[in-house]
């Protein structure tokens, strides 16, 4: 083989079972959001919650701030590059100076 891994053949079951959870993943993450989206979570309690959770973990941190009232995709840019974050980083994968300086910003 060329050392690329080959894809599991799932059943017709499986394969439902996984789209439902991917689903449920989905709804998830888009409640979360609506819910920073409303004020219900500040920066700081959002991805404490976010961290907890391995589902809410996966949301993008661009998403996450997309997502906050008032800040639209060219200023969650501006903010992943003042704090350095790579666009793809994900809130599970974000340094404590990373979420510390995400939180200062939005402490005001």
């Amino acid at each position: 083989m060329n050392g690329v891994p080959q894809v599991p053949a799932l059943t017709a079951d499986q394969r439902r079972a996984a789209l439902r959870k991917a689903t449920a993943v989905r709804m998830r993450r888009r409640a979360f959001k609506d819910e920073v989206a409303e004020g219900a979570h500040g920066m700081a309690a959002a991805i404490g919650l976010a961290k907890a959770d391995e589902t809410l973990s996966g949301i993008k941190t661009v998403d996450l701030l997309k997502s906050l009232p008032g800040v639209g995709p060219k200023k969650a840019e501006a903010l992943m590059v003042e704090v350095g974050i790579a666009p793809s980083r994900r809130i599970r994968g974000l340094g404590e100076h990373q979420v510390s300086a995400l939180i200062a910003r939005f402490r005001s």
